[in-house]
């Protein structure tokens, strides 16, 4: 008789369990079951090589180097010979139990060992339903990857023995059980075959997370590479050829849109002054394509004095619309631009300016106070903010944000700093449009208050006489802004021209 041991180095393992019913198992469940009692013990892997041992013997050297009380019924008998390499307890008594047809109860730090007809007897139940062990060598894959994917095949008394460095896996379980598992095992150790992609337009990162649920867990391994824009990807043949068909669908060029507008706005007249009533204006005449949508009210609280229309209109309704407008005060093309949006990317279009404000920040030192400026920004005017949804069908599905803002005054702090106070007139909406369409919206209102003055220059402006010469008015002064956008779809080869 010969023992070895690889591992000579001791781990001092501390496990703690809630202790659960002294009942053993019975039905199928039986040996696992049991197993799962509580037990503190120090466990170390253990390796053995020993021919024609007696089974007492066996037991003998099991206990001393588990630290676990092995107790064997008189009908335990018979010699043994086993080859066991770097396993833990369990897995060295669950061999030496199927190889010899015996079965076991625990209690604690107990282990009883029975033949299978007196367990049987005991619980009026078979032991494990009498199962069988399996030994596979692999070939290609990693036995801990094989052995995570086959895990769920395994029945609920069954088991499966890693062991990396020679390549082999150990199955423990029912005979239709270790059918199941070796037939998956046989498709699943298979050469792989490797594709390398050029991620051409798709984000690396989305890349990633799509190849990775496509690929064959536990057997498919992926790589990718930012710098190149490349992934390399490695499988089973039949799995790989579908990889490579979806790489096609996922690594599409993006679609474009160009997005055309005119912002018009409107003086109004002394009659118009709380704003263009959209809806009187659209019943009054029949359009062939004008479809108003809705109306949508502004946030009490914000610069605006009516309601938001939507609609959608041909380019000759859009010539009538304009005329109409003259028709409600001066009119003013403010700003007409093209501008090309990627696909779900947001484009920003700003008509207006950068205002700028000063700060002071003040610190003490010892003997002096140092005070500082900082020079900050802010867009003032007209904002408009749009992301485009392309679907299959021809349609865009446009999320619009306008935004139109001025500064009423001008604060003025006691450290001297100056603060713009701005009043900002927004909404946002979502509209759908087919390929050419133009959308129309409206409703945007500004007021500005200034003072106006005439007279003689120069003699006008002296105080107390000034005004004998010359007239001064206060003035609220209402506009409306009416935005007109088109989206039509674009691919990368084609020449626009963007005048």
């Amino acid at each position: 008789m010969r023992i070895r041991q690889k591992n000579k180095s001791k781990k001092l393992l501390f496990f703690s369990f809630l202790v659960a019913q002294a009942s053993l198992p019975v039905g199928t469940v039986g040996r696992d079951e049991a197993f799962a009692q509580a037990a503190v013990k120090n466990e170390e892997k253990i390796s053995l090589d020993l021919k024609g041992v007696e089974i007492a013997e066996l037991f003998k050297i099991l206990s001393a180097k588990s630290g676990y009380t092995i107790i064997a019924t008189p009908g335990v008998k018979g010699r043994v010979t086993v080859f066991l390499n770097n396993l833990s307890f369990d897995d060295v008594l669950d061999v030496v139990l199927n190889l010899q047809d015996l079965a076991c109860e625990r209690n604690g730090n107990v282990v009883k060992v029975m033949t299978s007809a007196e367990y049987e007897e005991a619980f009026g139940a078979k032991y494990g339903e009498r199962k069988k062990v399996k030994t596979i060598k692999l070939s290609y894959a990693k036995p801990s990857n094989i052995a995570s994917v086959i895990s769920s095949l395994k029945s609920e008394v069954g088991k499966i023995i890693v062991d990396e460095p020679s390549g082999t896996l150990l199955l423990i379980d029912s005979p239709p059980a270790l059918a199941v598992m070796e037939s998956a095992i046989k498709e699943l150790d298979a050469p792989l075959e490797t594709a390398v992609f050029d991620i051409n337009y798709a984000n690396a990162n989305d890349i990633k997370a799509y190849l990775n649920d496509l690929i064959t867990p536990g057997v498919g391994q992926l790589i990718i590479d930012s710098r190149s824009d490349k992934a390399v990807v490695s499988d089973l043949p039949e799995r790989l050829a579908k990889i490579k068909k979806l790489m096609r669908e996922f690594d599409e060029a993006s679609r474009q849109v160009l997005i055309t507008g005119e912002i018009i706005q409107v003086a109004l007249n002394d009659k118009f002054q709380r704003g263009i009533e959209w809806e009187q204006l659209l019943s009054q005449r029949k359009w062939d394509d004008l479809d108003l949508v809705g109306k949508f009210p502004l946030s009490s609280s914000l610069s605006s004095y009516g309601k938001l229309s939507i609609g959608t209109l041909s380019r000759d309704d859009y010539n009538v619309i304009v005329k109409l407008l003259q028709e409600y005060g001066d009119t003013r093309i403010l700003s007409r631009p093209r501008i090309v949006a990627v696909n779900k990317q947001e484009a920003k279009i700003l008509v207006g300016s950068r205002e700028a404000y000063v700060t002071q920040t003040q610190s003490q030192a010892s003997s002096t106070t140092v005070t500082s400026e900082s020079v900050s920004f802010i867009d003032v005017g007209v904002k408009l903010g749009v992301v485009p949804t392309i679907s299959k069908d021809g349609f865009i599905t446009m999320k619009i944000k306008p935004e139109v803002s001025s500064v009423r005054e001008t604060l003025t702090t006691s450290a001297g700093s100056q603060i713009p106070i701005v009043e900002t007139s927004e909404t946002e909406t979502v509209v759908k449009v087919k390929d050419g369409s133009m959308v129309m919206i409206g409703g945007l209102l500004k007021e500005e208050k200034r003072d106006d003055s005439s007279g003689l220059p120069a003699i006008s402006r002296l105080p107390w006489i000034g005004s004998l010469f010359g007239t001064r008015a206060r003035q609220n002064k209402k506009t409306e802004l009416v935005i007109f956008l088109s989206a039509r779809l674009i691919s990368g080869e084609n020449q626009l021209e963007l005048k």
